[in-house]
This record gives structure tokens, C-alpha cells and sequence, in this order.
């Protein structure tokens, strides 16, 4: 059972590597200035017809974190992770027991680049090619594993798959954990490594990606002529306690997650439904959660994929529920592309941020406004703001919805 007092639970580290990082701080001030971390998708076996952007994280150096053999034997995804992970629990030394701490990673996807690696591997070399390893190391539960068994923590230790709401819905449900006096320490978050040529080709058989080939231009969340999104990596991990363990403690406090829900649209396997009613409610559901109300969300951290449809079904979502006078809306990827199931996790981690810094980053690539869009878009400047609540959407294929509501300490 939850115990009295423990309904709000504190983020006490928090660590991400992304497109325009790789850290958090390189991140935010890339956040700030607006602009995108893109640029053109290179692969010696793309389609010379096909021209894409994708956004990588660059400049992270994994031999900051792993030695060269853990280095050449985990694919790039357990890589971003790790130092993702790393970074979130640096300042949290002292810890539970190990059968209290948990780990809740979101995932949708294996390794990218590892597959690639394996086929030509198979077609250089046969079967002997392949590593004996080759299965755990592309299993979707082997990162939250192999964060688990890093950290020793000896909990509850789950993979969340919801695409592109995996990141959100981690930390939903490591919060759930904290209520539920299930652990007393949860790592949570999301992580991504999409970027193999399979994987790329198969999202731009979907019709989803930009076909924009500058990478200035390609994610353009809300504008009008957005078109698609870009297809990125990365990694977003938070530490959760409850808040009055964390202030027993005497724990730094980033911020708070105050509610959480999740819904399905059943509606379309890739398409919103339009009128973002199922999004909507699950927006009510967390404010609900959180013991709040719309008047008291201070901006929102938009989903914003810069596709046609979820674009316009996510405002429309937000305009049925806070009526003719919306928040202002802000919508990291148009920064830092899309890292599906860590896009979660990376934009509420980001609105901490913006609630602890008083200000609103702009929408990197937002310069045409859409008229059917009618939110107040953060663009070009930062926006101050004094107030204390954001709600962080994140919508995914499948029809997945999870919204996180987040406080300044």
C-alpha cells in the first residue's frame, strides 16, 4: 500500500546523452539558443535516390564510463545508457539496500547498429561470424539488465516497450514503484540506438520521416510546413526517491514528479486519432493524479514530432483541455530530433530544467506558425517564466499515451 505523505516523489539525480550534448548542460544551453543538432544521414549502402537527416549524439566519449573491453563487447545502445545512468547517480553514493532499488528502463527497439553489424558479419564470415553473445546482447531487456547489474540493485528491474512513450511511462511507473513502497530507490528513464541502416530505411518506408534534406529545417514541430520527423538516438535517466525519504536525507532535489497516467487511442497502429480525445484524457488523468488542475500547469513540454497528424492531434488534445488560453508550449525535438523511446524521459528531464531555471527554451526549427495549430508556441527567444508546473507529453506508435506532471522542489 502507498504510505501517507509519499503521493510526490523527488528526482535526486538526473543524466542524459543526446543529440546537441552530450550532457544535460551542453544540451540545455544548445535548448536555449535553439538550435537543431542535425544533420545528413551518411551509410555507404543508402540509396543514392534517398537523401535524410537523422540526429546523432555526438561527442560522447563511452571510455569516460567503460573500460575498452566492456567498450567493444555492448552495442551502442547499453553504451548511451550507461553514461546516461552514470551520470544520474553520480550524486547519489550512498544508497538503499540493494533489494530496494529498481531499475524501470523504456525500449522499443534492439541495438540498430548491432543488427546491421550481425548481417554483415553472417554474409561476410557465415554463422562463425556471429558472437555467442549475439542474443543477450540484442534482447530489449538487456539494458535494463545490464544496468541492474552494474549498479547491483537486486529490485524490481522492467523494460517498458510503449515506442515513443517508453521514456515518460519508465518514470511514471518507477514513481508507481516509490507509492507502492515496492523499492526506496528507482532508476528510471528511456534509451535509443535506432540509427542502423535497417532501421532508418524501415521508418522511411512508414512515410513518418522529413524528406527535408537540411538539417536546419528537417524537424519543424507545429510549423506549418513540417512534414516529418527526424530520426534520432540517445539516452534520459532520472534517480527517484520519495520525497520525504530524499528530504530526510537531506537529498539535492532537482524537481518532483507530482502525477503520471498512460491511455491507448485503439485506434491506429502508427496514426493518432485525430481529435486527441484518448491524449486529452490521459492529460486529465495525470492532472488528477497529481491533485491539480490545467490552471495550474505554468507551460507544457510538448510530444511535437513535427508530423502533420500528431501535431495537430496533440494541440488539438491541449486546446479541448485548457480551452481559448493554453500554456505556452515548448517542443524539444526540434532540437534534438526524435530518440523514440528516450525522447520521454530527455523532455521531462528538460522541463525540470526549464521549471528550476525560470525559463522556456524556444522550439528549435518553429518559424511559420500553423493556423489549425492555435497553441502559444515558444519561439526563437527563451521565455521567462515564474511558474512552478509543466506537464511533459509523449505520445507513441500503437496508439500510447503517458503524461507526466512535474514541479519545481
Amino acid at each position: 500500500m502507498t504510505r501517507p505523505g509519499n503521493r510526490d516523489i523527488a528526482v535526486i539525480g538526473a543524466g542524459v546523452k543526446a543529440p546537441g550534448g552530450p550532457g544535460l548542460d551542453g544540451l540545455w544551453q544548445r535548448l536555449l539558443a535553439g538550435r537543431p543538432a542535425m544533420s545528413r544521414y551518411r551509410h555507404p549502402d543508402l540509396p543514392e535516390k534517398i537523401s535524410l537527416v537523422t540526429a546523432e549524439v555526438t561527442g560522447f566519449d563511452p571510455g569516460s564510463y567503460l573500460t575498452p573491453a566492456e567498450q567493444r563487447r555492448l552495442p551502442r545502445v547499453h553504451l548511451l545508457a550507461i553514461g546516461a545512468a552514470d551520470d544520474a547517480l553520480r550524486d547519489c553514493p550512498d544508497r538503499p539496500s540493494p533489494a530496494r532499488c529498481a531499475v524501470v528502463c523504456g525500449q522499443s527497439y534492439p541495438s540498430a547498429a548491432f543488427l546491421d553489424e550481425g548481417y554483415a558479419k553472417i554474409a561476410a564470415h557465415g554463422i562463425r561470424g556471429l558472437s555467442p553473445l549475439s542474443v543477450p546482447m540484442m534482447m530489449v531487456n538487456s539494458v535494463a539488465a545490464h544496468l541492474a547489474m552494474r549498479y547491483g540493485f537486486q529490485g524490481p528491474c522492467r523494460t517498458v516497450a510503449t515506442a515513443c512513450a517508453s521514456g515518460a511511462d519508465a518514470i511514471g511507473q518507477g514513481a508507481e514503484l516509490l507509492r507502492a513502497d515496492a523499492a526506496d530507490l528507482v532508476l528510471a528513464g528511456g534509451v535509443e540506438g535506432v540509427l542502423g541502416l535497417w532501421t532508418v530505411l524501415s521508418f522511411y518506408r512508414t512515410g513518418a520521416l522529413s524528406q527535408c534534406p537540411d538539417p536546419d529545417s528537417a524537424s519543424r514541430p507545429f510549423d506549418r510546413d513540417r512534414n516529418g520527423f527526424v530520426l534520432g538516438e540517445g539516452a534520459g535517466f532520472v534517480v527517484l526517491q520519495r520525497l520525504a525519504d530524499a528530504r530526510a536525507q537531506d537529498r539535492g532535489i532537482l524537481g518532483l514528479v507530482r502525477g503520471y497516467a498512460a491511455t491507448c487511442d485503439a485506434h491506429h497502429i502508427v496514426a493518432p486519432r485525430e481529435d486527441g480525445a484518448v491524449a486529452r484524457r490521459c492529460a486529465e488523468l495525470a492532472l488528477a493524479d497529481a491533485g491539480l488542475t490545467p490552471a495550474d500547469v505554468g507551460h507544457i513540454n510538448a510530444h511535437g514530432t513535427s508530423t502533420v497528424f500528431n501535431d495537430l492531434a496533440e494541440a488539438r488534445a491541449m486546446a479541448e483541455l485548457f480551452g481559448p488560453s493554453p500554456p505556452p508550449v515548448t517542443a524539444v525535438k526540434g532540437v534534438t530530433g526524435h530518440p523514440i523511446s528516450a525522447a520521454g524521459a530527455v523532455e521531462a528531464i528538460v522541463a525540470l530544467r526549464s521549471l528550476a531555471e525560470g525559463v522556456i527554451p524556444p522550439t528549435g526549427g518553429y518559424r511559420n506558425p500553423d493556423p489549425a495549430v492555435g497553441l502559444d508556441i515558444v519561439h526563437d527567444a527563451p521565455r521567462p517564466t515564474s511558474e512552478r508546473t509543466a506537464m511533459s507529453n509523449s505520445f507513441g506508435f500503437g496508439g500510447h499515451n503517458a503524461v507526466l506532471i512535474l514541479s519545481a522542489p
